[in-house]
């Protein structure tokens, strides 16, 4: 079922994948809770981990972490405490430890589950234009026949982490796709954030 909600996400973007100026998005695909084990909300002060080895993990965790401070949940970006290596291999007793002494009751860790890179030809005619559903707002553009644009779609797991409990209590998949390589993952880090932001909100975890 979420093989088909990427291929989904990625039809749509086929129809966009001629738009000269870059096509960068992220949807929500799916949330549950509880996980591991019941949510004792509400919480009071979050982590946020992207843990992944990239150079644009800082930006995507203070963009998240914008985001949510604007929605007047307390956040802090883990780069900004754990350093470079963050919080990733570390054993749930460890950083559970940690945590507690540096006041956070809650995690946010967010996993690379896949990543998918296409070369996709765009016709010489007008793209297709956006369904209104999709929530895209492109318009469509004429390109000669052998025209090629480069997408990534990003498969990306989300887990809320009590930090009392030591469990996952909430759990969500979003997938972003972005055109335009190393430049358009950093033009999508605000679509990202803003979508987690708002799964955040709500699920009802402050």
């Amino acid at each position: 079922m979420k093989r088909l909600q990427y291929a989904m996400m990625a039809a749509l973007v086929l129809m966009l994948a001629a738009c000269a100026t870059g096509y960068h998005n992220t949807k929500l695909l799916d949330s549950k809770s509880p996980v591991e084990k019941a949510p004792k909300a509400p919480y009071h002060s979050l982590v946020v981990g992207v843990l992944v080895d990239h150079e644009l993990r800082p930006l995507l965790e203070d963009t998240i972490v914008q985001k949510l401070n604007a929605m007047g949940i307390k956040a802090t970006a883990a780069h900004t405490v754990y350093g470079d290596k963050g919080i990733k291999g570390k054993s749930r007793d460890y950083l559970a430890e940690k945590m507690k002494e540096q006041g956070f009751d809650s995690a946010l860790a967010i996993h690379l589950e896949n990543k998918e890179t296409e070369n996709m030809q765009a016709g010489g005619g007008a793209s297709a234009a956006a369904p209104v559903n999709a929530g895209l707002t492109m318009q469509p553009e004429v390109f000669s026949p052998d025209f090629y644009v480069s997408q990534d779609m990003y498969m990306v797991r989300e887990d809320f982490w009590d930090v009392a409990q030591q469990a996952i209590v909430w759990q969500a998949h979003t997938v972003s796709v972005n055109t335009g390589g190393m430049a358009g993952l950093e033009k999508g880090a605000d679509a990202f954030a803003t979508t987690i932001a708002n799964s955040i909100k709500q699920a009802n975890l402050y």
